[in-house]
């Protein structure tokens, strides 16, 4: 592992995770993106499922609330994230398979996996087309893929969107009051070294149809999350 990678793996396990419930994860509208990404996978009874990139684990409660029938199996290179995953799955009465890997390099076989779900992963990974070709190295012919990358647009803009955003779901001020000041101390600390890259690892609609249009995938489309100033590419290899 590089240096860089090993100072990135500090970084989630001993800054990043520990904060990461308690702001970015209690959203409304993250919550919203991750069910709509789950939701482009339509999982079916029996499916195996990777998470790429699976953190702390909270898809995990959307993809058991569309089908509890599947085979869930999370990757991640922090350590601490992935043991919150497996309690919090452990809590909803289903055991998933947990393990520290590299996204750039699945330690799977080709055509493993029926579906596969990776959300906010790219906005930290190195080599974004490197771990885009993984993910559909590793799903079989006809399975489902969502993924998310960021666009151009992150940035100040996205912090005044989320804002509004909070500003609508939240009826207390009080509570509003708290919500935004853990998120305002504790998004400082989650979000930091993206702060730092600036719009660098950002993607216009133009430059994901051409990664994806070089995959000879089955279909795939293209969708916007205004608020959350995403991009989801979803679609079947």
């Amino acid at each position: 592992m590089s240096f860089t990678s090993k100072l990135m793996q500090a970084y989630f396990n001993y800054a990043y995770n520990p904060v990461y419930d308690f702001t970015t994860a209690r959203l409304s509208r993250y919550h919203t993106l991750q069910k709509r990404c789950v939701g482009k996978l339509d999982l079916e009874d029996n499916d195996k499922v990777l998470c790429v990139g699976l953190g702390t684990g909270n898809e995990v409660f959307h993809i058991l609330e569309m089908n509890r029938n599947v085979d869930i199996v999370g990757i991640d290179y922090s350590h601490s994230a992935l043991q919150k995953a497996c309690k919090k799955a452990l809590g909803l009465g289903k055991e998933i398979k947990c393990l520290i890997m590299d996204a750039r390099f699945l330690e799977f076989t080709a055509g493993s996996f029926d579906k596969v779900l990776c959300i906010h992963v790219m906005d930290f990974a190195e080599e974004n087309e490197k771990v885009t070709h993984e993910i559909v190295r590793v799903l079989r012919n006809s399975g489902r893929f969502a993924i998310t990358y960021p666009s151009t647009g992150e940035g100040l803009r996205l912090a005044i969107d989320l804002f509004k955003d909070s500003l609508h779901h939240n009826s207390s001020l009080f509570k509003l009051f708290l919500r935004l000041t853990a998120i305002f101390i504790g998004g400082g600390i989650v979000y930091f070294p993206l702060f730092l890259l600036g719009n660098r690892r950002g993607y216009s609609s133009s430059q994901l149809e051409a990664m994806f249009a070089g995959l000879k995938l089955e279909e795939f489309y293209i969708e916007a999350d205004t608020v959350y100033q995403d991009f989801i590419v979803y679609g079947s290899k």
